[in-house]
């Protein structure tokens, strides 16, 4: 059978679903392997953030991801999943807010521009401590809730970009978890994409409410139903039953996960993203996302727990006292092992 060229494969699967796509990977053609060159050069993140940074800024940007454990998020995320471009859209960078700096002077060195929100220099802006993790940062996006330090604006002029730099307390993920609805729950870390929601979100094209801090959550869920996205309040229970939405503990990188590796790969240490876990409550009427969290100087990030179990083994390995811990530093990679390896099999603990 002759096949078309590549560029009419681009054409036709770019206008496909994630389930049309799936459906057609397992046609009687040998159409897998086409499937997947396909997603390779739609995964390909150069060409995906052409608009903010030339091929050589995009390595290095994912460089200071692997350093930072910093995230792609909202929208941009959304649409490296749907393969479409939002006109006008920021690209939104989730960090801890100890580890905003070495991006921030990045930032600045490539041309970008500091803009400020409060009438502060930028200086004054880093200097100054964030608000109590109980208050709320909010602006018209609707992203600004739960968890977040603080935002920083960035821009270039000839095209205009913008780039927020969002800022969290705990790991981005809290952030993240906390959005207005779930359609955004999805992210870019330097090496992989990880859509949290991906059957309701891509398949489906709905979105679960989530009842969440910050201003303005009703305007964001508007314009994502503007775009297509069915709102819903909540979910059936038959609905939620052994499905991306169960109440079982979620993680990323979990077997609901859609996840995405990033073209061109590059040679960097593995994220240890995919520690930070989850709860989905629904089957109410105000759907929650639930975590603990945990932090100690043997650890060079945060993390959000929603497994108890692993709580518990945090705690036993560095001690129930985090900031009194006294042994090795830098043991994020080691806890990602141990991590996995106990989901795997509950009895492994060290």
């Amino acid at each position: 059978m002759d096949f078309p060229p590549l560029t009419a494969d681009n054409s036709i699967m770019s206008s496909l679903s994630r389930k049309d796509l799936l459906i057609l990977a397992q046609t009687p053609w040998d159409f897998r392997d086409r499937v997947d060159a396909y997603m390779r050069r739609a995964s390909n993140i150069d060409n995906f953030l052409n608009k903010y940074f030339t091929p050589t800024e995009v390595a290095h940007f994912r460089y200071l991801q692997s350093r930072t454990q910093a995230i792609i998020s909202g929208s941009m995320a959304l649409q490296f999943f749907e393969r479409v471009e939002y006109p006008n859209s920021d690209l939104d960078i989730y960090v801890e807010n100890d580890h905003k700096k070495e991006i921030i002077a990045w930032l600045l060195q490539i041309g970008y521009l500091f803009e400020s929100r409060r009438n502060k220099t930028l200086a004054e802006e880093m200097q100054s401590p964030p608000p109590p993790q109980d208050d709320t940062i909010a602006d018209a996006s609707g992203y600004f809730g739960r968890g977040v330090a603080n935002v920083f604006n960035f821009f270039q002029d000839g095209p205009e970009r913008r780039i927020q730099l969002i800022t969290s307390y705990i790991s981005p993920l809290r952030v993240i978890i906390n959005f207005h609805s779930t359609c955004v729950m999805n992210i870019i870390t330097h090496e992989k994409a990880y859509a949290l929601y991906p059957k309701a979100t891509f398949d489906d094209h709905l979105s679960v409410k989530h009842s969440t801090a910050g201003g303005n959550q009703d305007a964001a869920r508007q314009k994502y139903a503007d775009r297509g996205w069915t709102m819903v309040d909540n979910l059936s229970a038959d609905k939620i039953e052994d499905s991306e939405f169960t109440h079982k503990p979620r993680h990323v990188g979990d077997r609901f996960c859609w996840q995405i590796d990033l073209v061109p790969k590059l040679e960097l240490p593995e994220s240890s993203i995919e520690i930070n876990s989850w709860l989905f409550y629904g089957g109410h009427e105000d759907p929650s996302m639930v975590s603990w969290y945990t932090y100690t100087n043997g650890l060079d990030f945060k993390y959000i727990i929603g497994e108890r179990e692993i709580d518990k083994f945090f705690r036993d390995f560095f001690g129930h006292s985090y900031d009194t811990y006294e042994g090795p530093r830098h043991q994020d990679a080691r806890m990602l092992e141990l991590v996995r390896a106990k989901r795997n099999s509950p009895q492994v603990l060290v």
